[in-house]
């Protein structure tokens, strides 16, 4: 894991001055995302992978490191005018972190979307923990190579209503399957009967 890691770096640092060379002045950006892996996890190549994926789809990447603390991304998400944030953890602390990050974000009024990936990450989760403490859309992937046409339906005011929608109602049919069940009791004369 530690030489894949040293490997995506070294290819990262390659690729990126041809990224940017490339890059015409009057293109017009995609959007703004922020990238960020959240306190407590120093795992980086999920989000180095996410942040070339958006940068070379035309999108102006904003990308703050790992072990990010909430009110660093909330920060930076406010003063960098964002469109987007895009989370990153690898170890099961950071799914509280992602939590904790969506209330900091909600406390301050941002709601654009947030969206959320790493390997203990699920939909699941997302559905249950995330997505209701969060006022705008959230969305878990898999994998960063669907980012950018989630991204572009998200921001395109054409789609995004009914890609939200979509979505809420996903979340709502994962919570109801997933609601704590109660158990019925009766008294020991009922259970006799």
């Amino acid at each position: 894991v530690v030489k894949t890691a040293r490997t995506m770096k070294k290819a990262v640092d390659i690729l990126q001055p041809y990224i940017e060379k490339n890059k015409d002045e009057s293109t017009t950006s995609a959007g703004k995302v922020l990238v960020a892996t959240v306190k407590g996890d120093v795992h980086d190549i999920g989000k180095n992978i996410a942040a070339l994926v958006m940068a070379c789809n035309g999108y102006e990447v904003v990308d703050l490191g790992v072990m990010v603390p909430a009110e660093t991304i909330v920060k930076e998400a406010l003063e960098q005018q964002v469109d987007v944030v895009i989370l990153s953890g690898l170890i099961t602390p950071s799914l509280e972190e992602m939590v904790h990050v969506a209330q900091e974000l909600g406390k301050v009024g941002f709601n654009n979307p947030l969206m959320v990936s790493g390997a203990t990450t699920s939909e699941l989760h997302t559905a249950l923990k995330i997505a209701p403490v969060y006022g705008g859309p959230v969305v878990h992937l898999k994998d960063a190579s669907q980012n950018s046409l989630v991204i572009s339906k998200l921001l395109n005011p054409s789609t995004s209503l009914s890609y939200r929608e979509e979505l809420d109602m996903q979340y709502a049919h994962l919570r109801e399957q997933n609601a704590p069940k109660s158990d019925v009791t009766v008294s020991l004369e009922e259970a006799n009967r």
